[in-house]
């Protein structure tokens, strides 16, 4: 169960820096109650698709939630920054 607090999770986007992105996730009372965009260098990435994958992963308490239709990588990098924000959770 992650520890309670806001966590800033970052993915650098692999070899060539594409679909990095940061997020800021807050957990309360041992769950997943908000996630941010805190930053992207996707400039044709539609945010309010990220906000509904987001939202995804509310509901669901889980990043194994289905990614954006036509968005599967970026999703999936998305997702890679709210995981290592939860793994800061594990260990603050």
């Amino acid at each position: 169960m992650p520890n309670d607090g806001t966590y800033h999770g970052a993915y650098a986007g692999g070899m060539y820096k594409w679909r990095a992105n940061e997020c800021q996730v807050t957990v309360a009372n041992g769950k997943v109650i908000g996630i941010e965009l805190a930053g992207s260098i996707d400039p044709g990435a539609d945010n309010t698709d990220f906000e509904r994958l987001y939202d995804r992963v509310i509901q669901a308490q889980s990043l194994q939630v289905d990614t954006i239709s036509g968005a599967t990588l970026t999703s999936k990098a998305y997702l890679q920054a709210v995981e290592n924000a939860l793994l800061q959770a594990q260990h603050d």
